[in-house]
């Protein structure tokens, strides 16, 4: 996978949890982009908890909140997290329907 879309994937994880604690973007599509990153475009899951760890410890991201709201907003993500962290990889389809399950 190339670096440069693993990057921008990156990016894109980033953006979509602030705008989740901006209250701007549902969970649920913040979950199923963290999900795309990682089974589609290389991110690894260490990346994306360093993400949410930045985002909450840094008074860079969301200047206008405190570490202990940030931390209340981010903890419903973490979560589904951990949930994403049980369910592995999706098998690899092949053309053709071969491979997989």
């Amino acid at each position: 996978m190339g670096l440069e879309l693993r990057e921008w994937a990156a990016k894109w994880v980033e953006g979509s949890i602030i705008s989740y604690v901006r209250g701007r973007t549902p969970l649920n599509m913040v979950v199923g982009r963290i999900r795309r990153a990682l089974n589609s475009y290389g991110l690894r899951m260490d990346e994306v908890e360093a993400l949410i760890d930045t985002i909450e410890n840094s008074p860079v991201y969301l200047p206008s909140l405190g570490k202990d709201e940030k931390a209340v907003r981010l903890k419903p993500v973490k979560e589904a997290l951990t949930s994403l962290q049980g369910e592995g990889r999706p098998p690899i389809r092949k053309p053709g329907g071969e491979g997989g399950c």
